[in-house]
């Protein structure tokens, strides 16, 4: 409890604490006011408000990390990630911390920082062996491997991922889950296709020797 009440009403003391969660209140519903309309400054900055009032729970933290992404601060996307996986992981929410290592692994293997990426994809794919069950998160985990597969050059090993990752999402209803895999796996198939298209026939001789 934030203060312990008494006859006559609340000592003096209790009125600063109790007026800093009021406002911390009203910023945390304008936050999430404000991404549910896509206004995310609006939403970083009353969330960011509200988080210095109070530390936020776990989807309040997801959805400021959201608003910093879509701003363009990837390094605070990152760090309001990582602090909503271990709300999600104090919370005996295994597979809610897999999704934010899962983005945190993401993003840093785009900005090529692969260290970092293989780290956290590493502790997504761990907490999943620990949950023991058939889980849309094993999808997830399957597109940073067929990026791999496709920067080794394996497009087909590629593919096969891209649909199996399209097939979990599936099975589970999970709509972002599959509409991901689908929209890199088409984007790796049409590289494929392009790739062995202008790629000389191993009967026809060198292209330049019609």
């Amino acid at each position: 409890m934030l203060c312990h009440q008494r006859i006559g009403g609340p000592p003096r003391s209790a009125e600063p604490v109790q007026g800093a969660v009021v406002d911390a209140i009203d910023q945390l519903e304008r936050g999430r006011g404000a991404c549910a309309r896509r206004a995310w400054m609006d939403a970083y900055e009353s969330l960011s408000r509200a988080d210095r009032a109070l530390p936020l729970g776990a989807e309040d933290l997801e959805l400021l990390a959201t608003s910093a992404y879509m701003l363009g601060r990837d390094d605070e996307y990152v760090s309001g990630l990582e602090r909503a996986r271990q709300a999600h992981l104090d919370g005996c929410k295994g597979l809610r911390a897999v999704r934010c290592a899962f983005w945190m692994g993401i993003n840093l293997m785009v900005r090529g920082e692969m260290g970092r990426a293989t780290g956290w994809l590493g502790r997504a794919r761990r907490l999943v062996e620990r949950e023991g069950r058939d889980c849309v998160e094993r999808g997830f985990l399957l597109l940073p491997r067929m990026l791999e597969h496709e920067a080794a050059g394996d497009h087909d090993a590629a593919i096969a991922a891209a649909a199996e990752a399209a097939a979990i999402g599936e099975r589970f209803g999970d709509a972002v889950m599959a509409d991901a895999a689908d929209e890199v796996g088409s984007g790796v198939a049409l590289i494929t296709a392009r790739s062995r298209s202008s790629s000389p026939s191993p009967c026809s001789g060198p292209p330049w020797s019609a």
